[in-house]
């Protein structure tokens, strides 16, 4: 199965790792192996995150407070938003297809 990251939820993931790295050097990079090890999961098993949608899909990583909420189109994994647990629930609605 292919991964893609829509382009919200790369920014995502790029201001995340940036973060983490200004709290801590090399902690954005802990924060983006979490995030490969999850997003292999889901690639593998797509069916096991929760169901937030019919479509819509979630998964948490191990260590940081995030989930990865993706879709699946055929033999696509389509990463919508990784995002904070604080952030406001369903933000990214509007980035999908309906």
């Amino acid at each position: 199965m292919r991964t893609r990251f829509l382009e919200p939820a790369q920014a995502e993931v790029d201001e995340a790792a940036r973060y983490f790295d200004e709290q801590r050097p090399g902690l954005g990079d802990r924060f983006e192996h979490d995030l490969q090890d999850a997003v292999a999961f889901v690639t593998e098993r797509p069916l096991s995150g929760k169901r937030l949608t019919e479509n819509i899909r979630q998964v948490g990583l191990r260590t940081f407070r995030y989930n990865v909420i993706y879709a699946i189109d055929g033999e696509e994994l389509i990463i919508v938003a990784v995002a904070h647990h604080r952030r406001r629930p369903g933000y990214w609605l509007g980035r999908i297809a309906r």
